[in-house]
């Protein structure tokens, strides 16, 4: 093969490479009306109320993930720490999921917590009283302790007040 033909097609695989990275690593929004979106192989809901009305049915704890495109620090958490398979089960079976798009938010969620800039990651019960706040990126192994932290706060939040 000659030096050229070798070049073209090793920019022609970059190329396609890239372009397969960019579409994978960038969140998916499902519909036009923006009802959920899709990172690290996980499903948020888009609106909070939603996920409120969810959380209580489930009784399940909310974790309310902010975060925009640009974000680089959002895409790695969405690319490293949601796709770690400790953290991915425990929010797909313990949590229900809301996303808000800083850039384009549905609801007025962002001022309701105070967030102003992405990443951040906020827990809340099921009547939106925060447990937890992290701004910021946090990578897996810090994440999950998290995790579990949080949900046994939700469930003594919860044994309370059954019991009161």
């Amino acid at each position: 093969m000659k030096p050229r033909k070798a070049i073209l097609l090793v920019a022609f695989v970059l190329v396609i490479s890239f372009m397969y990275v960019s579409v994978k690593s960038s969140p998916v929004i499902s519909d036009t009306n923006k009802k959920e979106a899709y990172f690290g192989g996980l499903t948020f809901k888009s609106s909070l109320s939603e996920g409120l009305s969810d959380a209580r049915n489930q009784n399940k704890p909310v974790l309310i993930y902010f975060w925009a495109i640009w974000c680089k620090w959002c895409e790695k958490f969405e690319t490293e720490t949601l796709t770690d398979a400790r953290v991915n089960r425990m929010l797909t079976e313990d949590f229900i999921l809301v996303a808000s798009d800083l850039d384009s938010p549905l609801e007025d969620v962002p001022s309701r917590y105070g967030v102003s800039y992405p990443p951040r990651e906020i827990f809340v019960d099921n009547n939106g009283e925060v447990i937890y706040d992290i701004p910021g990126y946090i990578d897996a192994d810090t994440f999950y302790p998290i995790l579990i932290a949080v949900k046994d706060e939700y469930n003594n939040r919860t044994a309370t007040n059954r019991s009161i």
